[in-house]
C-alpha cells in the first residue's frame, strides 16, 4: 500500500494520464468527487445552516477539510479560492423553494400544484430577464471585500430532467407528461431558452466571458423518463444546451447521471455526448457498445468502496480496465460521488489498485 510520501507522487502521475483514447500515458487516471455529504462527516462544523449561507465560513471549512485530505490521500479536493453560491440557481429563480435545515444538505421543493400553475410559470418565464439578483451580487461583493475570494454563480448545470423535477416536482412532472404533453412541450421549450440565457449571464458575471468549448451537465433524474418521453421533452433541451456551449463534436459534452441509464444511453450517444458517468448498475461494456466514442468515468460502485474490502475494489478496477480500458477511453471513478464516512484506507487502496493493475 501507499506510504504517506508516495501519495503526492500518485497525483503528479495522475495529471499525465488524461489523454482521451490514448495509451501513451502511464495508467488509467483516477477522478474522485467529494461533496458536502462527505464533508459533513469529515470535519466538525459550527452549523450546517451557516455553511450553506455564509460563503466565507464555507471556504474556511473547506480549508480544514483539505488539510485532512492532503494528509490522508495526498491532495486538496474542496475549492478554497472560489465557491459556487447556489446549486440549482436557475430552478430557484423559476420558483423552486430552497430548503435548508440544521444538520442536512439543501434540497429544492416545488410550489407547483396543478397544470394551471405550469401555464402561469411559462408566461412568467417568457417575460423573465436573465439577471443575477442584487442580493446574490451583494454576497459576492461581501466575500471579495472580506478576503479577496470569488463567489461563482455558474457551475455544471442540472440537465433537463432534474431541472424539471426541481421546478415542477417529480410526481407532478410524471403526471403532466402523460396528461398534458402539449403544455410540457411548451414548458421544456421556454425553459431551454431561459436556461441558456441564465447560464450565459452567470458565466459572464463570473469570468467576463462565456465558455463555448465544453459543457458538463448533472441529470440524475433522467432515469425516470421512458425513452419516448425523454426523446420528446429532454433531448431537444439537451441538444440546445450542447449547441450553445459545446457546438463542435470535438468539444467536451459530459453527462453525469449516477442512476440506471441503460434505457437512455443510445439517445445520449445520438446527441453526441462524449463523456459519461453513469450508475453502478451498468456494466462498462454495455456503455461502450452503445457509446463507442465516449470516455467512461466509472464504474466502481460507491458503496463497494465504502463498505467492501480491498479485494472487492481490486476486482472492479480489473474488470473495468479489462473491459474498456485497453483503448485509453476509461477514467476510473466511482459511479457517483465518494460516500460519506468512506475510510481513507479504502481510498488509498483504490489508488494502489490502479497503480498496480491498470498500467499501460
Amino acid at each position: 500500500m501507499f506510504e504517506p510520501n508516495d501519495l503526492k507522487g500518485f497525483w503528479e502521475e495522475n495529471s499525465k494520464c488524461f489523454a482521451r483514447f490514448s495509451v501513451d500515458k502511464p495508467r488509467v487516471p483516477l477522478v474522485l468527487i467529494f461533496e458536502d455529504h462527505f464533508l459533513s462527516r469529515l470535519v466538525p462544523m459550527e452549523s450546517t445552516f451557516r455553511y450553506y449561507n455564509d460563503p466565507s465560513y464555507a471556504l474556511d471549512v473547506h480549508a480544514q477539510a483539505n488539510d485532512v485530505l492532503e494528509r490522508e490521500i495526498g491532495r486538496r479536493c474542496y475549492p478554497e479560492h472560489g465557491i459556487y453560491y447556489i446549486k440549482g440557481a436557475f430552478e430557484v429563480l423559476m420558483g423552486a423553494k430552497r430548503i435548508i435545515s440544521e444538520g442536512n444538505t439543501p434540497w429544492l421543493e416545488s410550489e407547483i400544484e396543478d397544470i394551471n400553475d405550469v401555464k402561469k410559470l411559462i408566461r412568467f418565464a417568457e417575460g423573465w430577464t436573465a439577471v443575477i439578483p442584487d442580493e446574490w451580487k451583494a454576497e459576492k461583493e461581501k466575500l471579495h471585500n472580506k478576503n479577496g475570494k470569488k463567489l461563482l454563480f455558474a457551475h455544471s448545470p442540472n440537465g433537463p430532467a432534474t431541472m424539471a423535477c426541481n421546478i415542477l416536482g417529480t410526481t407532478n412532472l410524471c403526471l403532466f407528461m402523460m396528461e398534458s404533453p402539449e403544455v410540457m412541450d411548451e414548458f421544456f421549450e421556454v425553459m431551454a431558452r431561459k436556461y441558456i440565457e441564465f447560464y450565459e449571464t452567470a458565466q459572464t458575471e463570473d469570468n467576463g466571458c462565456i465558455n463555448r468549448e465544453g459543457l458538463g451537465v448533472n441529470d440524475d433524474n433522467c432515469y425516470i423518463f421512458p425513452p419516448r418521453q425523454y426523446e420528446r421533452f429532454c433531448a431537444p433541451f439537451l441538444e440546445r444546451l450542447l449547441g450553445a456551449f459545446a457546438p463542435s463534436p470535438g468539444h467536451l459534452r459530459r453527462q453525469h447521471s449516477d442512476s440506471a441509464m441503460g434505457h437512455l444511453i443510445g439517445i445520449l450517444n445520438d446527441l453526441g455526448v462524449n463523456e459519461v458517468n453513469f450508475g453502478p448498475e451498468i456494466h462498462p461494456l454495455d456503455i461502450r457498445k452503445v457509446m463507442p466514442n465516449a470516455v467512461i468515468h466509472g464504474q466502481v460502485p460507491p458503496f463497494v468502496l465504502r463498505n467492501g474490502t480491498y479485494d472487492d475494489v481490486v476486482s472492479y478496477v480489473k474488470r473495468d480496465f479489462e473491459a474498456v480500458g485497453g483503448n485509453g477511453g476509461l477514467v476510473s471513478s466511482l459511479a457517483g460521488v465518494v460516500p460519506e464516512s468512506t475510510p481513507f484506507s479504502q481510498i488509498r487502496g483504490y489508488m494502489y489498485a490502479l497503480e498496480t493493475y491498470a498500467r499501460y
